[in-house]
């Protein structure tokens, strides 16, 4: 592996077990046994690391927030897989989430991006809610829908705040798709409340 990759890899790790904000380039470069000159010639300070793992996120998760080339209705077992993707990248790049508030307020590249891809999540959790309301699987008004829609963005953006205080945390999604996919069960017309009920038991 190039040093350019080893020093992302490591510095990804120690932001996701210490936090960002307690993490040095010192730090990573001693982790790593190089100078900090090293560090620096291939990354000019802790910001142009940041930016280098936010734009891998983004480009992770960016296939999951476009979703308009789909082909038909989406199945249960899309929901889940889609969310199961998403909660992976996000636990993968878990100090993203554990910090973000902090985040955003000290780095701009962070809160533009950050902004945008919460933008991106809703609108695509929109579109799905939307997609189960017109073959009758959601039946809600159009402000439970918008009350549902706004759960369900806080809990993907919160859930590993909550996990952590809760001191609860797990490096699996499972969970976190069960407790989304949950939200939505009281909203489902009885076949597909039994059917994603079922599936939620299943990965028990």
């Amino acid at each position: 592996m190039k040093t350019r990759e080893r020093i992302l890899q490591c510095a990804l790790e120690l932001f996701n077990e210490h936090g960002e904000p307690n993490v040095t380039t010192l730090d990573i470069a001693t982790e790593l046994d190089i100078s900090p000159g090293n560090l620096y010639y291939h990354f000019r300070g802790k910001e142009a690391l940041l930016e280098e793992l936010l734009a891998d996120f983004l480009d992770q998760t960016h296939g999951l927030l476009h979703l308009e080339s789909r082909a038909g209705p989406l199945e249960p077992e899309d929901y889940w897989l889609f969310l199961h993707l998403l909660f992976e990248s996000i636990i993968a790049y878990r100090f993203l989430f554990q910090d973000l508030s902090n985040l955003i307020g000290r780095y701009t590249v962070i809160a533009r991006s950050m902004r945008q891809w919460v933008d991106a999540l809703r609108s695509t959790l929109k579109r799905l809610l939307l997609d189960l309301h017109e073959q009758q699987r959601l039946l809600c008004d159009a402000q439970a829908l918008e009350r549902l829609l706004d759960a369900l963005c806080q809990t993907v953006l919160f859930w590993l705040d909550y996990q952590r205080v809760s001191q609860r945390e797990d490096d699996e999604p499972t969970q976190a798709v069960q407790q989304v996919l949950g939200l939505l069960l009281p909203y489902l017309e009885t076949d597909t409340r039994h059917w994603m009920s079922s599936l939620i038991q299943r990965y028990n």
